[in-house]
């Protein structure tokens, strides 16, 4: 089963106690989360995306099944909305990618979590 923007915000306010939300763009384009460990991990997507689920994470994404289309984006030019809601320095839009599903999402946050 797919997942989109509106159902990763009701899962990750599920999970609080493994991720926080850092920030909201003002226009509501892009949410920025922070994963609770040692890396404080960033990363973000559109909230009103019912299309899937694209993910903007400032660290290497992990290799895992139903985690696709990973592209490498830092030095390339990216929504000014992304600035804004990452910290900066080291927290940045450095790679987008496709979560497929909810399984995958929690794995890739577990991933984050592990470092």
């Amino acid at each position: 089963m797919s997942i989109n923007g509106v159902e990763a915000v009701e899962f990750l306010s599920s999970i609080k106690d493994r991720v926080s939300l850092h920030k909201k763009d003002n226009t509501d384009k892009f949410w920025s989360y922070k994963i609770k460990s040692a890396k404080n991990t960033e990363f973000a997507f559109d909230p009103k995306t019912t299309t899937g689920l694209f993910i903007r994470v400032d660290r290497q994404p992990p290799s895992i099944p139903g985690i696709s289309n990973i592209e490498r984006i830092s030095g390339k030019d990216v929504s000014t909305a992304l600035d804004r809601v990452f910290s900066g320095g080291l927290h940045k839009a450095n790679f987008v990618l496709t979560i497929e599903n909810l399984g995958a999402f929690n794995d890739f946050i577990a991933h984050y979590e592990s470092l």
